[in-house]
């Protein structure tokens, strides 16, 4: 939003048009912010980097696979399809989704320029459907994908979603129960009686 402003300021407006105040305000806020970002140094924290063992291969927990377009006989003839694929590679299938389509419709002249009175209304329907898979590793996924995206038919987008486990940091460790603490500072009371029972005596 700011640099839209500053852009109609310096672009749309005219040079008599332009007010220094403005735009050095706009000037002065960029630069605060900035200034106040470096101040309480606030950086993208990295990804931790998991080293894995040589020759493991990625699991996932979910692939998502959402397919739209236009054609609803198309998509049912996709379904068989992605379902036999699913069969052949024993890929586990859990379900596949409809959900409602999307509509889009517009009001225009029928005409390009004149007769206001005649009006065209066209509209534009979206089907979806969503195919979930599970327990998949990451060498079966790229065939599975490679082979069903090949066979894609025209008019069709993909998305697909993917769900990856990853192992814990080294770090992360578990913590200590709190049993085994009570039972520390239990044992440390009893001697620490046990011996000034002894300096008494």
């Amino acid at each position: 939003m700011l640099a839209r402003t500053v852009f109609n300021q310096i672009f749309l407006l005219k040079t008599s048009q332009i007010s220094f105040s403005a735009l050095s305000l706009t000037c002065r806020s960029i630069t605060t912010a900035a200034r106040l970002k470096t101040q309480l140094n606030v950086a993208a924290t990295p990804r931790p980097h998991i080293e894995r063992p040589s020759g493991s291969d990625e699991l996932y927990k979910r692939l998502c696979v959402e397919v739209r377009g236009h054609d609803p006989a198309v998509l049912e003839s996709y379904e068989r399809f992605v379902r036999l694929v699913s069969t052949e590679l024993a890929v586990q299938l859990v379900n596949v989704e409809n959900p409602p389509f999307f509509t889009e419709r517009w009001t225009l002249l029928r005409s390009k320029f004149a007769k206001k009175k005649y009006w065209r209304e066209y509209e534009i329907r979206t089907y979806y459907k969503k195919f979930n898979f599970k327990h998949i590793t990451g060498s079966t996924a790229d065939t599975f994908l490679e082979y069903v995206q090949r066979n894609l038919p025209e008019g069709i987008m993909m998305i697909v979603e993917r769900v990856r486990l990853e192992p814990f940091r080294d770090n992360l460790v578990p913590p200590i129960s709190s049993f085994s603490s009570s039972s520390a500072t239990t044992t440390k009371t009893t001697s620490e009686k046990t011996s000034q029972e002894q300096d008494t005596s």
